[in-house]
């Protein structure tokens, strides 16, 4: 007997319309009819192809080699005996993150106060991941002052979102990124044009320029293909949990505490409230375990794993029985029962909520 398994890392998601399998090893995904994802789940559970052969017409049995020899091909699983096929376990879908928390945002000033407060209130809080976002350009001082703050601090990684400046050039980032060893990623928004240069080399960063404009943290929760990411831990994730709020808290521009900065409740000030407290509060985790699974559209979406949510910004059409928007996302264009992606914010139906959220700059004429 033959048989054909998928390699542990490559994971099924079912669409409405189609399906996608994804290598959460190598990052890549392909789009795949659903009944090639339901003829996989079959050989997976260790039907043997000559069995699965006596189950369709002979008319299909070319188009289901065709699919073996695509999933052979894009290295998606392998042709095995029934002995290879006790090799093969399913893909441990548990998430493990040990710390509390793994991303703080900070809406940042240039004077870092809020910085200053964050450190002060909280010196023995622990988090491998920063980012902080600032509207305004920094000068090359301030760099220098943050690297003086964050080296001593007990961050691992910092990423800053900032606004473009001249002196921003990728010599300068480079040498930066040799000095600045925690800086793992610099987006520099409100430039003259878009270029990204990734950690290669001797380029020890991640480097975005975008011309996108951000002002304010509206800017945040666009849903698209570029934002994807096809890897163990954020399908595990957002499997398990919400991959916008889930293990995130945030400081807005005036010092409150949020899940994220964009979301409407706050836990108290960073003056007066640590970051403990806040995360006490009965209402601050109660979006974390809203997986896609349980959202509107989205759960027919064969991206659903992949993706980022975003429940800052919502259509504003579904609410749970526990209160909770369980509405698509505002900023996603993609419709999983037709296959097709759009411009958001020139989407009729999503015009009330873009009013709501008072978006209307954003809309595309």
């Amino acid at each position: 007997m033959t048989y054909f398994k998928t390699y542990e890392n490559c994971i099924i998601t079912f669409g409405i319309t189609r399906s996608l399998i994804s290598d959460l090893q190598f990052g890549n995904s392909e789009f795949i009819p659903n009944s090639m994802a339901e003829i996989i789940q079959k050989l997976n559970n260790n039907l043997s192809i000559e069995s699965l052969l006596k189950e369709y017409d002979k008319d299909d049995m070319d188009t289901i080699k065709e699919y073996l020899q695509f999933l052979e091909k894009k290295n998606f699983g392998q042709y095995c005996d029934s002995h290879d096929i006790l090799c093969f376990s399913p893909l441990e879908k548990k998430f493990y993150f040990p710390e509390e928390i793994s991303n703080v945002i900070i809406e940042c000033g240039q004077n870092l106060t809020l910085l200053y407060d964050f450190l002060s209130q909280n010196s023995s809080f622990y988090c491998k991941n920063l980012c902080l976002v600032f509207y305004e350009c920094l000068e090359e001082k301030d760099f220098l002052q943050l690297k003086e703050i964050i080296t001593d601090s007990n961050f691992l990684n910092l990423e800053i979102v900032v606004k473009y400046n001249s002196h921003l050039n990728e010599e300068f980032i480079r040498i930066l990124g040799f000095e600045f060893a925690k800086l793992s990623k610099l987006h520099i928004h409100s430039a003259p044009f878009n270029k990204e240069v990734l950690w290669e080399g001797t380029n020890l960063i991640d480097i975005i320029f975008s011309m996108q404009i951000i002002n304010t943290f509206k800017a945040c929760g666009i849903v698209k293909m570029e934002h994807f990411g096809a890897n163990i831990q954020k399908y595990t994730e957002s499997f398990n949990h919400n991959s916008c709020l889930h293990k995130k808290i945030s400081i807005d521009s005036e010092g409150n505490i949020r899940n994220c900065p964009s979301m409407p409740q706050n836990f108290g000030n960073i003056k007066d409230t640590t970051l403990e407290k806040a995360l006490a509060h009965p209402d601050f985790k109660k979006y974390w375990n809203l997986t896609k699974d349980k959202i509107e559209v989205c759960k027919d979406c064969e991206f659903r794993y992949i993706c980022t949510d975003c429940r800052a910004y919502t259509e504003r059409t579904h609410t749970d029985e526990e209160g909770l928007d369980i509405s698509k996302p505002l900023k996603c264009g993609y419709n999983p029962h037709t296959g097709e992606w759009q411009e958001w914010s020139t989407n009729p139906l999503k015009e009330k909520a873009i009013n709501y959220y008072k978006m209307e700059e954003l809309i595309k004429k």
